[in-house]
């Protein structure tokens, strides 16, 4: 089951990376973990995801990180919310390098820019995600009318995200109502809009919010949030998608 480390060193190279760093040696300590976890290995052995895999193909990450990141605590997926966004604050250009899809631009996020801190609390939310994929405990499932909550303190706090501006009000609706027609400088702007709000809300609203946007694909209906912040690639680098739209949002379906 083990990636060996030769690879993964020659990897990060790669990537900027040098093998003796100590971002290097964070990485290859959470690899380590990940490969000796005796939860995680008995799930390999009984065919779950090779760790390299994981790390390496973009689709089987996204399906293993879609269903456990609804089975972190609410306080870790705050955590994995506010890093996402601070990636997307600090490390992407306004126009989100002129894509207009979210997985795509946190594909130019890569570890080299990252700080070690940030590499270090990145790869230790994926271990508790792994851990959580592997694991038989059950997924939370509020009622819609806890959902439907939700959504309304999550518009009443994107308002106040926007200060209640008139022009930034039409231009969130605009973008939720025509997502299409928006620009790279459009989705990436409604994006940052959304994830600081998400972050503002009160819990437990905040959490329903992120149970909604992270749920398995199994557990999502036609009308659900768009999904949020799935990490695609972690080695080229942790890529991460983001919320574009969310029902019930100014302006939203």
């Amino acid at each position: 089951m083990n990636t060996e480390p030769n690879d993964l060193e020659q990897l990060l190279r790669k990537h900027g990376i040098e093998t003796n760093s100590n971002k290097s040696r964070i990485i290859l300590r959470w690899v380590e973990k990940i490969q000796q976890d005796p939860v995680i290995a008995q799930d390999i052995q009984n065919g779950g995801q090779h760790v390299g895999q994981i790390f390496l193909d973009p689709r089987a990450r996204e399906d293993l990180m879609s269903n456990g990141l609804a089975h972190l605590t609410p306080s870790d997926r705050l955590q994995y919310v506010k890093l996402l966004t601070r990636f997307l604050d600090e490390l992407v250009p306004v126009n989100c390098f002129g894509l207009d899809d979210m997985s795509a631009v946190m594909n130019h996020v890569s570890l080299r820019e990252m700080s070690d801190a940030d590499v270090d609390q990145y790869f230790g939310l994926l271990y508790k995600v792994l851990v959580g994929d592997v694991s038989n405990a059950p997924v939370p499932t509020p009622t819609p009318q806890q959902y439907a909550a939700a959504e309304n303190q999550l518009t009443r706090t994107l308002i106040a995200e926007l200060r209640g501006d008139q022009k930034n009000l039409e231009r969130f609706a605009f973008y939720t109502s025509n997502p299409k027609l928006a620009t790279p400088s459009d989705v990436c702007w409604t994006t940052r809009v959304t994830l600081h709000a998400i972050i503002a809300m009160p819990d437990p609203e905040r959490d329903l919010v992120l149970l909604r946007t992270m749920a398995p694909r199994s557990m999502r209906g036609a009308s659900s949030a768009t999904r949020l912040g799935t990490p695609a690639t972690a080695i080229p680098p942790p890529a991460s998608s983001a919320p574009g739209v969310v029902p019930g949002s100014v302006g939203g379906p």
